[in-house]
């Protein structure tokens, strides 16, 4: 990842302290690692900061000590020779009385190891702060996931080129990591899914060998300079069976109108309901199970939620997958998922990928 601007990790750490006001929290201890990425740049495996109302600091251990100083932007470093928690360095949080510990990333031998060491302050499990800050995605981060996009896109131009009868969803799943390793890697394990097999909303890629009349269903993204892209594709090998042509046709009104309620203030749940009571109407609801999409950033799959559960509103700066599918069990499904940044306006779809019905 590119050396993150001082004045982007400045202004997060300042976020992130007016949110800690809120909570009544004098020092936060960041230990998600994708967290310590957002607001330092440090991309190795082993790091952790701790924020105060007046100093921000990182620490990690003699594996990092050059890539802490290649990397780590706006706070000062420390390398640790203990471990990150058994060597936490007691004298930063003097006069603390309450330490924010991110409850989604600490297990319970953490929690009780600090709570020992550290005899002052008490901990309090707080959520969701970082990521509250990660959801709205700035100039920069937008321009890294069209990157990470852009390559995606490519990858499935050789799909398109490559995908025919006898060729088995392994390969092709192999063929995916091996192209966005190409330019960064796989954001997670790509689904390459045929025939009854595209009616498995999480498939593994497995031995089947494609065969003519297939669905077939790519979900992948890739991870450039530490953002993620997503998307999915279905189309078919030959002439597709009738009732499978007809669900893709459902899929595709059906983001078409989830799409165009994509806008600042809109409700999450009300986006999903656009495409979901409409797949209901045409007599497929109970075979659309899952919500309609998720935020994408350093992690595939972030705030907000897009389902029918969600309480969240679209803001400017989200970036979300719009996902509806139909799943029917021993012939196949349909997914289709496009990725778009939610405008002052609408939307911009970051996806430019076919979504036609393609028959090849």
């Amino acid at each position: 990842m590119p050396a993150i601007e001082s004045g982007s990790v400045t202004n997060r750490i300042g976020a992130l302290r007016r949110l800690m006001d809120k909570e009544d929290l004098q020092a936060m201890l960041v230990s998600s690692l994708s967290n310590v990425r957002y607001l330092c740049g440090f991309s190795g495996s082993s790091g952790t900061m701790l924020v105060t109302r007046k100093s921000a600091w990182f620490f990690t251990d003699f594996r990092y000590k050059e890539q802490t100083k290649q990397e780590v932007r706006g706070c000062r470093s420390r390398i640790l020779s203990r471990g990150l928690f058994a060597d936490f360095p007691v004298e930063y949080i003097r006069g603390v009385k309450r330490l924010g510990v991110e409850q989604d990333h600490m297990n319970i031998a953490t929690f009780n190891l600090l709570r020992k060491r550290l005899k002052g302050p008490k901990l309090v499990p707080a959520r969701d702060l970082v990521l509250r800050l990660r959801r709205t995605k700035d100039k920069t981060e937008v321009a890294l996931i069209r990157k990470a996009q852009a390559v995606t896109d490519s990858v499935f131009r050789w799909l398109l080129d490559n995908t025919r009868p006898g060729v088995t969803e392994r390969e092709l799943g192999a063929e995916i990591e091996y192209r966005f390793k190409r330019h960064g890697e796989s954001a997670f394990p790509p689904i390459a899914a045929s025939g009854p097999n595209s009616a498995l909303p999480h498939a593994s890629p497995s031995d089947r060998r494609l065969r003519r009349g297939d669905a077939v269903t790519f979900d992948m993204g890739c991870r450039r300079d530490g953002y993620c892209s997503d998307m999915t594709r279905t189309f078919f090998l030959g002439k597709p069976n009738d009732d499978l042509r007809q669900v893709y046709l459902i899929v595709a009104e059906a983001q078409k109108r989830a799409l165009a309620g994509i806008r600042p203030g809109a409700s999450c749940a009300e986006v999903d309901a656009l495409a979901r009571d409409y797949i209901r109407d045409e007599g497929y609801g109970p075979y659309f199970g899952h919500g309609l999409g998720h935020g994408v950033g350093l992690l595939v799959h972030e705030q907000p939620g897009l389902s029918h559960k969600s309480k969240d509103r679209l803001a400017e700066g989200d970036v979300v997958t719009v996902e509806p599918g139909i799943y029917l069990p021993g012939l196949g499904g349909v997914r289709i998922e496009d990725m778009v940044l939610v405008t002052r306006n609408g939307y911009e779809n970051l996806t430019k990928s076919p979504k036609e019905l393609i028959e090849l």
